[in-house]
């Protein structure tokens, strides 16, 4: 007999991986619990509100529990609001219909010649409402054990079945449902792979899960067929050099601003998939720490690599421009960021 959402999340659990997450992106961080070191001071918790799941709340959530047809909704809501309500977790909703099989359910006992036909007593189609909480880049994240933690053992309100054992105490992580198995979010294709992992200084080898993106280079101007895009990044039929495409210059110009960089002794990145190319300086664990008033207080280090690549502040009488900093010919961004590393594949 199917399992529903169950037997669908269990299917899409993963051993543990260091950090698969968005490639060029810096998704917001979720609230994980009283004692989190990266908890936001509040998370969002309106009464009536359904927070749906989303494929950007994750890509690593954790489950907590489950709930069948309407009273369920209203119990996995109530739950959800509690959740964030009062343990400042980012709690969602995830819905999964499905339709009893007679034939599949019970294959083992029903006769083909049997005059009395096994049927369902109620319904056939069963909606399962499962509550999941996020997002976390990965389950060796600390948010993420610190939160698993605080749920296993947590007894809610809403909750109103007393049991031995707290109610969750079975909770695990997973992969966010809604992201395509085979392609979960921040791992790169095979192609993007084999145009990253072979350069000496890959972003795909950064060890940790987040850097700073310094610059970028867009090819996203230039209109031609996704072949033609593939090629130039493998490096065949390029065309003569004042035909290059964007593409092409840009990636041209990230790997010398990353090799610049690298002869100054800093820890740079190159990175390039099929709309543009991008330096990254640094690896780390976390982006910033909480402080005693809650607030959050960014990597000095970060801090630091933001400050030096940033666009400088020109006045002129009461104007304020802003001049970008020129490294090797190339210009950096005006405002360095934050990003999680992408990742490959594992095989």
């Amino acid at each position: 007999m199917r399992n529903g959402i169950l037997n669908l999340m269990q299917k899409k659990r993963v051993p543990a991986v260091f950090a698969v997450v968005s490639a060029l992106t810096f998704s917001a961080f979720a609230a994980a619990g009283p004692f989190d070191l990266l908890r936001q001071p509040a998370v969002n918790a309106e009464p009536g509100k359904e927070y749906i799941l989303t494929e950007s709340d994750g890509p690593y959530l954790i489950y907590v529990g489950r709930f069948f047809n309407q009273p369920g909704r209203q119990q996995a809501n109530d739950l959800i609001y509690e959740l964030r309500k009062t343990y400042r977790l980012n709690a969602f909703l995830y819905e999964h219909s499905f339709v009893h099989d007679i034939n599949q359910d019970f294959k083992n006992i029903q006769r083909s010649d049997s005059p009395v036909k096994l049927k369902y007593l109620k319904q056939d189609t069963v909606k399962e409402y499962a509550v999941l909480v996020g997002n976390f880049p990965s389950m060796e994240d600390k948010r993420f054990k610190n939160a698993l933690a605080e749920i296993k053992t947590c007894r809610p309100a809403s909750i109103t079945v007393k049991t031995v054992n707290p109610p969750f105490v079975n909770s695990f992580g997973l992969l966010n449902p809604i992201l395509p198995p085979e392609n979960p979010r921040g791992v790169v294709d095979k192609f993007i792979e084999s145009i990253n992992i072979n350069r000496p200084y890959t972003l795909l080898r950064n060890p940790k899960p987040y850097t700073v993106q310094i610059a970028t280079f867009s090819g996203s101007k230039v209109l031609m067929r996704q072949d033609e895009a593939d090629k130039i990044l493998k490096g065949e039929g390029l065309p003569a050099a004042n035909k290059m495409t964007n593409l092409e210059k840009g990636e041209r110009a990230a790997v010398a601003l990353c090799q610049a960089l690298r002869k100054q002794g800093i820890e740079a990145y190159e990175f390039h998939d099929r709309y543009s190319s991008i330096v990254t300086v640094g690896s780390f664990d976390y982006y910033g720490r909480q402080m005693p008033d809650g607030t959050v207080a960014m990597d000095p280090q970060i801090r630091q690599i933001i400050q030096t690549y940033r666009g400088q502040e020109i006045v002129t009488g009461q104007t304020m421009t802003y001049k970008p900093v020129i490294i090797n010919g190339a210009e950096c961004d005006m405002l360095p960021k934050v990003i999680e590393v992408p990742r490959c594949r594992r095989h």
